[in-house]
């Protein structure tokens, strides 16, 4: 058999399909720049890329993501109290049931992720998600926005970065 000729169409061909797949590695390449590799399977890497800052392995970049998670939840724990001017127009038991809901929500979420984080160093991976999974800031938003407060408050914007960080908790652990 003859070897074929490559005719001009085939050159143009495989000349464009290469330039698409070097085009495409570094597109894919450009996506991670910045981005701690502990953090490519996250869904907020930049946030990732710092939570896990420091960390030489996977095991510590997971405890180093459980720890600044843990931090951001008892600091909302604190801010509690700044709904208060929000809450003015309530009646007084609707105020208090809300910060009691606020309260026990990021009580909650503190101790589930403490949980997770000693279930990891004891190297239970599944305990570990489900504590993570169970660690929601649901409630306490869920409480003020039946109220018809909380959309712009601090508290709210805060809680849905705690969301993001224990999301990136478990992307981080479970990156194969």
């Amino acid at each position: 058999m003859t070897p074929r000729k490559l005719t001009c169409y085939n050159k143009i061909f495989i000349a464009a399909a290469a330039l698409l797949l070097l085009l495409g590695s570094q597109a894919e390449a450009r996506k991670f720049v910045g981005v701690n590799p502990f953090c490519r399977t996250a869904s907020y890497r930049r946030i990732c890329t710092q939570m896990v800052s420091g960390a030489v392995n996977q095991h510590d970049a997971s405890v180093n993501a459980i720890k600044s998670t843990i931090a951001l939840a008892a600091r909302l724990k604190v801010m509690v109290p700044t709904i208060e001017p929000a809450m003015q127009h309530l009646a007084p038991v609707s105020r208090d049931s809300i910060k009691k809901t606020c309260v026990s929500n990021f009580d909650s979420i503190v101790e589930n992720l403490d949980v997770g984080l000693r279930a990891f160093q004891d190297g239970d991976v599944s305990t570990t998600t489900s504590y993570l999974s169970a660690a929601a800031v649901g409630d306490c938003v869920d409480a003020m926005q039946e109220f018809g407060i909380g959309a712009d408050l601090p508290l709210s914007k805060y809680s849905a970065r705690l969301t993001q960080r224990v999301d990136n908790c478990l992307a981080v652990i479970l990156q194969e």
